[in-house]
C-alpha cells in the first residue's frame, strides 16, 4: 500500500480556513513532507465530504463534527469566535461580551451551505436568545466583514481571520466572555482507506504549523485518537 504522505496529496479545504491558515499548511508541508505535493480544493463541506466518498479527495480540514458515514475524523485545533461590529458600536473593544447580547443585534450570516452560519445559529441556540438575522447575507466571511463595516449588522469570525480581515476593514471587535464560543477544525479521510497512521501523522505536522502561528489551541485529546 502506498503512503499517502509520499506524491500527491488532494487535499480540501473550507472556505473559512483556507484563506487564514493555507499558505502556513504549504509552507509547513513543504518543510516537514519535502517529498509530498498538496493540490488543493476549496469548498463547502458537504462537497468536500462528497469529494472524499467518491474518491476526487484524500483528505480535507474542516469544522468538527462532520458527522459523515464512512469517514473518519482527526481532531487538528480549537480557535475562539470574535463578534466583529460596525466602526464605532459601544461593544468593540470590549473583551466580556455575554453571548446573550446577540439577543439584541441584527446579526449577519454567510449563505446556506456554509458550516460557519450552522455554528453562529448554534451559539445563539446555547446562549438561549433568539437573534434578528439582518438582511444581508454574504457568500464570503470577506464579504461579510466589509458589510459590518458598512454598518449592515454584525457576524461571528474565527479567531484565525482576525488579522487578515482586520486589517482590511474598519469594523469593530469584542471578545466574548467565558464560556467563549468557538469551532473545532479537524482532518477527515474515508476510513476505508486503511492508512490511519499516516493521516494523523499529516494531521499532527498541520495543527503544529498553524499553531505557531495563529492564536488557535492544538487539540491532544483527539476524540478518534491521540494526536
Amino acid at each position: 500500500m502506498s503512503d499517502p504522505l509520499h506524491g500527491s496529496i488532494r487535499l480540501g479545504l473550507i472556505p473559512t480556513v483556507a484563506p487564514y491558515v493555507l499558505p502556513t499548511v504549504l509552507a509547513g508541508l513543504t518543510h516537514r513532507l519535502p517529498t509530498l505535493t498538496a493540490h488543493v480544493v476549496e469548498d463547502q463541506t458537504q462537497r468536500l465530504l462528497a469529494g472524499l466518498r467518491d474518491g476526487a479527495l484524500d483528505a480535507a480540514m474542516v469544522a468538527l463534527p462532520a458527522d459523515s458515514a464512512g469517514v473518519t475524523e482527526i481532531p487538528i485545533y480549537e480557535e475562539d469566535f470574535v463578534l466583529a461590529l460596525p466602526p464605532g458600536h459601544p461593544l468593540a473593544g470590549k473583551r466580556r461580551v455575554p453571548a446573550a447580547a446577540l439577543a439584541q443585534l441584527p446579526l449577519l450570516l454567510l449563505d446556506e451551505g456554509h458550516c460557519l452560519r450552522d455554528q453562529a445559529l448554534d451559539v445563539c441556540h446555547k446562549a438561549g436568545v433568539r437573534v434578528e438575522l439582518a438582511d444581508t447575507r454574504a457568500a464570503s466571511l470577506a464579504t461579510a466583514i466589509q458589510c459590518v463595516a458598512g454598518g449592515l449588522g454584525v457576524t461571528l469570525i474565527p479567531q484565525s481571520a482576525v488579522a487578515v480581515e482586520a486589517a482590511r476593514s474598519r469594523a469593530g471587535l469584542a471578545h466574548f466572555g467565558a464560556p467563549r464560543p468557538g469551532r473545532r477544525i479537524g482532518l477527515v479521510y474515508r476510513s476505508s482507506t486503511g492508512r490511519d497512521e499516516s493521516y494523523r501523522r499529516l494531521a499532527r505536522i498541520i495543527g503544529e504549523v498553524v499553531v505557531a502561528e495563529q492564536p488557535v489551541r492544538l487539540v491532544t485529546d483527539g476524540a478518534d485518537g491521540q494526536l
